[in-house]
């Protein structure tokens, strides 16, 4: 899916991939005498999948220098079937993989999730 995507007010690379998993953040309170667990509701939550079967050094350096600072949060913007969304977000690890082809760097088989806060 091509589109623009920023993090931190600055546009990165569109990812070859980008899932958007949504889930319910609920706590759990126990469990009943008759053995029934019972929890609750909290918020409705996101978390943003991004994969890069490659991405150059360049382009992942920007990612970095946005998510490798003392700011937890961050602004994600991006668009879904029902236009343009602006979450905040936390970035989860970003495993790299790297190799060299003609003398430039290339990271290759990406994944990296950002959490809505």
């Amino acid at each position: 899916m091509a589109q623009l995507i920023t993090l931190a007010g600055q546009t990165i690379k569109n990812p070859t991939k980008f899932t958007i998993e949504n889930y319910k953040l609920t706590r759990e309170t126990g469990r009943l005498i008759d053995g029934k667990m019972v929890m609750d509701y909290v918020a409705l939550k996101k978390k943003f999948q991004f994969v890069y079967d490659a991405i150059s050094g360049t382009d992942l350096k920007i990612i970095l220098d946005l998510i490798n600072t003392s700011t937890v949060f961050f602004s994600l913007v991006y668009k879904d079937y029902d236009g343009n969304h602006t979450v905040t977000v936390y970035s989860g690890a970003l495993p790299q993989e790297q190799f060299r082809t003609d003398g430039n760097w290339v990271y290759r088989d990406i994944s990296w999730a950002l959490i809505e806060q």
